[in-house]
């Protein structure tokens, strides 16, 4: 077995502190939702740029940065 320590001890008493408690309800869903498609919309305008289906004026999607 292991030493017991005071850091150890509390670091467990903050771990299981919320072990097993479910909020009721829907709780950060909401809110996952909207960020989660905030950043499927970014990253379909970063691949419509790469594919130049979207084309910016002054722009050039290229290996050599010309």
């Amino acid at each position: 077995m292991g030493q017991k320590t005071a850091l150890g001890s509390l670091l467990k008493a903050i771990g299981n502190s919320g072990q097993g408690k479910v909020v009721p309800g829907w709780g950060a869903v909401p809110i996952m939702t909207v960020i989660g498609l905030l950043l499927l919309v970014f990253l379909v305008i970063l691949l419509q740029i790469y594919n130049q289906s979207l084309l910016l004026q002054g722009f050039s999607v290229d290996w050599n940065g010309n």
